[in-house]
């Protein structure tokens, strides 16, 4: 178990995908909704839950916790891919491009 607290509900898994952090919470005090997911910002407040799902079940739950960490890791894909290269990396494409280019001649 780790030791950190959604209001009533205790963490029982968590997982860090670069800035995001994702939980599972368990209240069993709560026979509606024993059970959460939330998401936590790494670089603001990692123990700042926001955006909180409630379910009936475990089961429930831990999906649902999959399929936040998978969209996150598909979305952190994506904007990493967008980036653009560093300065270093850009030189040494010029760089390769204009050796390349005297060979043609």
């Amino acid at each position: 178990m780790i030791d950190d607290k959604i209001s009533s509900y205790t963490v029982i898994e968590s997982t860090e995908i670069g800035s995001a952090k994702f939980v599972v919470g368990e209240n069993p005090g709560n026979s509606l909704t024993p059970y959460g997911t939330w998401q936590a910002n790494m670089k603001n407040d990692p123990h700042s839950y926001f955006w909180g799902h409630y379910f009936g079940s475990k089961e429930e739950a831990v999906a649902d916790y999959g399929e936040r960490i998978t969209q996150e890791a598909r979305y952190q894909q994506s904007f990493n891919q967008s980036k653009p290269l560093p300065n270093r990396e850009m030189e040494r494409g010029k760089q390769l491009q204009t050796k390349r280019d005297r060979k043609e001649r």
